[in-house]
């Protein structure tokens, strides 16, 4: 059994791990609090823009535009989007395997990877990663999401790609953080959610307006994925330590009970012995 003063010295240890992980579970709850109301304020615009978009490329011919064209899936990009840091739970394992799962060929599949973990089990494995951004910041801010966005229309326009998909975690509630797939590349079209009601003119023209509209909505689908994740990632992080702190308060108590009984056993043993002691020189005396 420990001594006294190593169980002693193994609490104030548990204590200074028990105070980190309660640090570590408020600092990224403020950042989950941050993260989102980014996402939140960004929403508006993005569903006005989105409903636009969908107005807009009814006019224009689909064929002539290349961010609209469909062609054969011969190869595929993954944008992946991870975090830089771990003690997070199962986040990153939970994209990396959905990502996995989208991935049919290894040779026809390239990675973007947005996030570290991400970036180090794809080049660990042989995959090709032919971009990463990493240390974004948090919230992330739309500026960082340019770069990201030219390199995945460069490759979508000459052909690099024929498909790009956002693998992500998209947020839901504090303990549920859900790995998403979301098409990027080519664009698909579908009924806005909310349909104008009066008919517009665009000028200069519905196609000029659709080449700048194009860009800024894809910019904000991977702002917003960017977005979820960091929520999703400062969420399970949030959960992790508050599971680490609560174990380590129950350790502490354990630790303690066991402290306090081999105090009183070392207590006892020496009362025996002072006792004993005593009989033997009360014997000798007499």
């Amino acid at each position: 059994m420990a001594s006294v003063r190593d169980i002693k010295r193994h609490i104030k240890s548990v204590g200074n791990i028990k105070k980190i992980t309660k640090t570590m579970q408020m600092v990224a709850g403020a950042k989950m609090t941050k993260t989102l109301s980014a996402l939140t304020a960004s929403r508006p615009y993005a569903q006005l823009a989105w409903n636009l978009l969908l107005n807009l490329a009814p006019k224009t011919e689909r064929e002539l535009h290349p961010l609209l064209q469909k062609r054969e899936i011969k190869n595929r990009l993954i944008v992946l989007i991870t975090s830089d840091r771990g003690l997070c739970g199962a986040f990153n394992m939970n994209i990396i395997g959905e990502a996995l799962k989208q991935i049919k060929d290894k040779e026809t599949s390239s990675i973007l990877a947005v996030g570290r973990k991400g970036r180090d089990f794809f080049i660990r494995r042989g995959y090709r990663v032919i971009a990463e951004f990493t240390g974004l910041g948090a919230p992330v801010p739309f500026i960082s999401i340019t770069p990201i966005s030219q390199i995945i229309i460069d490759e979508f326009i000459k052909g690099n790609v024929d498909e790009v998909d956002l693998v992500y975690s998209d947020y839901v509630s504090n303990v549920v953080q859900r790995p998403t797939v979301l098409r990027l590349l080519p664009f698909h079209q579908e009924q806005p959610e909310e349909p104008f009601l009066a008919q517009f003119l665009y000028e200069p023209s519905p196609g000029e307006v659709l080449d700048t509209l194009l860009v800024r909505i894809i910019e904000y689908k991977i702002y917003a994925a960017v977005l979820e994740s960091q929520a999703s990632e400062f969420s399970a992080r949030m959960m992790a330590m508050k599971n680490a702190t609560e174990n380590a308060e129950n350790l502490i108590q354990s630790l303690t009970l066991s402290y306090n009984k081999a105090r009183q056993e070392g207590i006892t043993k020496e009362l025996t012995e002072l006792s004993t002691t005593k009989a033997v020189i009360e014997s000798l005396e007499k």
